[in-house]
């Protein structure tokens, strides 16, 4: 019944967390660009976000092992809940950009989460709470930006949006602080050894002494373990592009930064689009980011039935070629929308084809692994997932300051064009492939 409970409330602090961190997309960039900041500015600082996001999760994760998860669980809230509200109250640039580097640092509420709950359950039941997680974080990412987007009409309303921001971060730390064991992590299985060791210790007091100090000792031994693995895991994030075989990678790896690059373009400039080209007011604007993702999720619980259409189609080439064909489709149809209404049309396929080339790029990528008898690659797909969010914001807004609009529409276009010739050059390789055999 105390799993059930905590499990409950895990819950309900990462929906809480994922409506926090939905509200601030749609209104973010136009209050930067009401500051007189550059496209390039802002994208620079969405990839600082998600660089420091990146270099920070390891540290996270370790403070997580020799601490307690649920006192940096709090530490990152209260964290977050401060500087949600320096950036509500700032309104020069480089403090803007300090309050940015700290929540890039610290937002870190889903994993730590997720890792929590795993230690509650059984090992068959962690792929339930993976669904969960992502049915809240579906529904929060629905939920946050159509608030934002009403909020933002009123007077001071970024001001409001990060007060209420603020506000869910330390109603979040409540939680954990009242409701959530803060004790220093231990599993069961050291459990059980100190349970063991307590009944056949001697009474004798030096003996007592030196199971102690062997205690302190293996400890120490553990921590100087967890650190340096902690530095290696730091350093294979920032260097781990070098250290892949490109010659037997380079063309599923790039189909994925292929699409995730443009995919990011588009999240990054869709806000300041609406505002900028269409007019949109803001309270509209948080609507269409809402309904975006209410259309992503839609066509996520299709997937299954959209496979049903490609039984022939076991190594999700086929699937590659139709999703960036129609990704390519998408993006030349909003380049040339007249109004609102049209660039919701062009949303509808747009999200099915996301949702199918999410599927299909990280199978690809997985099925080459599965032909390297030499190794494999650590996470497939992460790398070429956070290279493109470092590098996306940057170019795009370089591009939009340069050439506007139709730049940036230019760009989505040709690289996912690429993308489908390298789709169909990977089909073409398969059917050579199945002719030798």
């Amino acid at each position: 019944m105390v799993a059930l409970t905590k499990e409950k409330l895990l819950y309900a602090v990462a929906f809480m967390d994922s409506v926090a961190c939905s509200l601030i997309i749609p209104v973010l960039a136009p209050y930067l660009r009401s500051l007189g900041a550059s496209h390039f500015t802002i994208g620079s600082l969405v990839s600082l976000y998600f660089g420091l996001q990146l270099i920070s999760s390891p540290v996270i994760s370790y403070y997580g092992d020799v601490k307690s998860r649920a006192f940096i669980l709090q530490i990152t809230l209260l964290v977050c809940s401060t500087f949600y509200c320096i950036l509500g109250t700032a309104n020069v640039l480089p403090v803007i950009f300090l309050s940015r580097i700290v929540l890039g640092m610290f937002t870190h509420t889903q994993i730590l989460c997720e890792t929590i709950l795993a230690e509650v359950v059984s090992p068959a039941e962690k792929l339930e709470i993976q669904r969960t997680l992502t049915f809240f974080g579906t529904v929060g990412i629905v939920t946050g930006p159509a608030i934002a987007g009403n909020m933002l009409e009123l007077h001071h309303g970024f001001q409001y949006v990060c007060c209420i921001i603020s506000i869910i971060f330390l109603i979040n730390f409540a939680i954990v602080n009242l409701f959530l064991p803060n004790g220093p992590h231990t599993n069961k299985n050291e459990k059980d050894n100190k349970a063991v060791k307590s009944k056949t210790s001697s009474p004798d007091i030096k003996d007592e002494k030196h199971v102690e100090s062997e205690t302190s000792v293996k400890k120490t031994i553990e921590n100087e373990i967890k650190r340096e693995s902690l530095l290696k895991e730091i350093f294979n994030s920032v260097t781990g592009l070098v250290h892949i075989n490109w010659l037997f990678y380079w063309d599923v790896f790039l189909l994925k930064f292929l699409f995730d690059f443009t995919h990011t373009i588009h999240l990054v400039n869709f806000a300041p689009v609406l505002r900028d080209v269409y007019s949109t007011p803001p309270r509209w604007i948080g609507y269409t980011v809402a309904l975006q993702g209410l259309a992503i999720a839609i066509s996520g619980f299709l997937t299954e039935w959209m496979n049903m259409f490609y039984k022939s189609d076991p190594n999700h080439t086929n699937r590659s070629l139709h999703g960036f064909g129609l990704l390519t489709f998408s993006f030349f149809c909003l380049s040339l929308a007249p109004n609102w209404t049209c660039v919701f049309v062009c949303l509808l396929p747009l999200s099915t084809s996301v949702c199918l080339l999410k599927t299909a790029t990280l199978e690809i990528i997985k099925q080459r692994i599965s032909l390297n008898k030499k190794g494999s690659v650590k996470g497939p797909g992460q790398y070429a997932f956070s290279a493109a969010r470092l590098f996306a914001p940057v170019c795009t807004g370089l591009v939009y300051d340069m050439y506007g609009f139709q730049g940036t529409s230019l760009l989505k276009v040709v690289v996912a064009g690429i993308a489908t010739a390298l789709s169909y050059s990977l089909l073409l390789q398969q059917v050579q492939d199945k002719k030798k055999m």
